[in-house]
């Protein structure tokens, strides 16, 4: 495949082989990559749709570099380690829901329970980090603090964001994304080839490596029962249970035109950030049809999963009630709830409660759409789950 082509922004272009060339002589290896079809897929799509500016693709690269490294360093610290390949993730706990759901709110809150633990936003961008003295843990910890604070930036007062933090729980998105197989790219970047190219994928060899990166964090820093974030995992539930045979999924639902602002908000932003070329409404149209579609996958998917093992929460009920649900959802994961955790429960919910209500949340209006009309579109969604 053919990829080297300009940005239509004029900010260069980004070259396969030299991006692996340059990732092996950083971490001494010869230049590869086990997922080379989305690798290329992906660049593709930058060079072509992406309209990077200077610092835009400078960016990016910079991103598909760390993705290669860790490619790299995670194969060599198995062979180091031949025991990592060993270990069992046991029941973990999936949750998922599109942005503004409120997955990450139910994540954190989770995590107040000393029998569950979210591996760290520094840990999952780093997972084959090795920390030989406790300056390297320090290093890799501010790293990731500056990279979230870009993040936070450009969404700012919008009611997103607020439980971004390099110490905090993160989305186990970073390690599909380090396979270059994650809807989660198309967010900061507008690359609807790639997109569209990977909704027809399986992500079998992306989940398997998905566990493979997993299983050197929690081998690195043991911890109690798992709970992993990522907006798109329901959609990919046979992948995701074939990796984790035992998972239990958590799905967030929210009402679609909350959902769609809030997706097309945050990826309007971002993109911003990396691109001159970003129109709102164009924007609204994308996620409007790609929330649509994965709504539909996420139906079909559900089959994958047995019943038991599936839970489905309500955004209204979680910010509404947090003591109620959280131990509504340890109880489905197995673990005992904890009068004394009910306290930290509430009182992180009600930190992050009022910075929502300080919040101007994203609205359709920003982008072109009506939220009647979204309603609309989306009526049998909410009538199957109440919102």
């Amino acid at each position: 495949m053919a990829v080297r082509r300009r940005s239509r922004a004029g900010g260069g272009a980004l070259d396969p082989d030299e991006l692996l060339a340059d990732a092996g002589a950083a971490v001494g290896a010869v230049a590869r990559t086990r997922f080379r079809p989305a690798f290329e897929r992906l660049v593709e799509s930058l060079n072509s749709e992406a309209g990077l500016s200077e610092h835009g693709v400078a960016a990016a690269r910079r991103r598909l570099l760390a993705a290669l490294e860790q490619q790299e360093l995670i194969g060599r610290l198995g062979r180091r380690h031949p025991e990592i390949r060993g270990m069992d993730v046991v029941a973990p706990v999936f949750v998922t829901g599109l942005p503004g759901s409120g997955a990450a709110l139910l994540q954190n809150l989770l995590v107040e329970h000393p029998g569950l633990d979210g591996p760290a936003l520094w840990e999952l961008s780093s997972p084959a980090a090795q920390l030989s003295h406790p300056g390297r843990r320090r290093s890799f910890i501010d790293r990731t603090r500056l990279r979230a604070e870009d993040a936070r930036r450009p969404v700012a007062g919008r009611g997103v964001g607020q439980l971004t933090g390099a110490t905090r729980p993160g989305g186990c998105h970073r390690l599909l994304e380090n396979a270059f197989q994650s809807p989660m790219l198309s967010v900061p970047w507008r690359v609807p080839g790639y997109a569209a190219w990977l909704e027809t994928r399986d992500l079998m060899d992306a989940y398997d490596f998905h566990r493979e990166q997993l299983r050197a964090v929690t081998w690195r820093i043991p911890g109690s029962t798992l709970v992993l974030r990522d907006p798109f995992h329901s959609r990919h539930l046979h992948a995701l249970v074939r990796s984790y045979p035992d998972a239990r999924v958590v799905r967030l639902h929210r009402g679609p035109a909350d959902v769609v602002s809030a997706s097309a908000g945050i990826s309007a932003a971002r993109r911003a950030q990396v691109s001159a070329a970003v129109n709102p409404v164009e924007v609204g149209r994308e996620w409007v049809s790609r929330v649509e579609r994965h709504f539909a996958a996420s139906e079909a998917a559900r089959a994958a999963v047995p019943g038991e093992r599936v839970l489905d929460v309500r955004f209204e009920e979680l910010v509404a009630e947090p003591v109620r649900v959280v131990r509504r959802v340890l109880r489905f994961a197995g673990v005992t709830p904890i009068a004394s955790v009910d306290r930290h429960v509430a009182e992180l919910a009600g930190r992050v409660g009022n910075g929502l209500r300080r919040a101007r949340p994203f609205q359709p209006g920003e982008f072109g759409l009506s939220r009647r009309q979204l309603d609309a579109r989306f009526a049998v969604y909410r009538a199957m789950y109440g919102v």
